[in-house]
């Protein structure tokens, strides 16, 4: 059984969207192959090989992307514990050692983009929030070393 993969209802639109697109290109692609073999000899055909290397490529993602569409849990959907921080939640929470704080929301490694405040639940410092409900004090083991955290605000947008 393959991996769940844990994705946002807007993600799994996006990624509908993209599957439909890549189905259509990939129509366009088997006419563009049948046009360039028609050309004759297919050893210095350039367009034939263009569009059958175009051709593996999207067919490569369209299998890619079915697989994960097939095994995707949409987050916004789970029914979860909303007293304690779980995939979807936004966290805030306070590094103890110099008082800062950072918000994240906690989201499957695809939507990953800690820049935009989503953090991957496979990240180490996701992980160690996980579970844990607002004010409690955990600990993370970041690779700069251990730090010491504390969960001040949780909500499910």
């Amino acid at each position: 059984m393959s991996e769940v993969f844990y994705v946002s209802r807007k993600k799994y639109e996006e990624l509908l969207e993209e599957l439909k697109t890549l189905k259509e290109v990939k129509a366009q692609l088997a006419e563009e192959i049948g046009t360039a073999a028609a050309q004759g000899d297919l050893k210095e055909n350039a367009e034939y090989h263009a569009a059958k290397e175009k051709q593996a490529q999207t067919l490569e993602r369209i299998n890619m992307l079915e697989l994960r569409l097939r095994n995707a849990q949409i987050t916004d959907d789970l029914t979860v514990d909303k007293s304690e921080a779980r995939i979807g939640a936004t966290v805030t929470i306070v590094d103890q050692a110099v008082d800062l704080a950072f918000t994240y929301t906690l989201v499957g490694p695809s939507e990953a983009n800690p820049d935009k405040g989503l953090l991957s639940v496979k990240s180490p410092l996701a992980n160690a929030v996980l579970g844990k409900k607002e004010g409690d004090i955990f600990e993370a083991q970041l690779p700069r070393g251990p730090r010491k955290y504390k969960l001040i605000k949780l909500e499910y947008k």
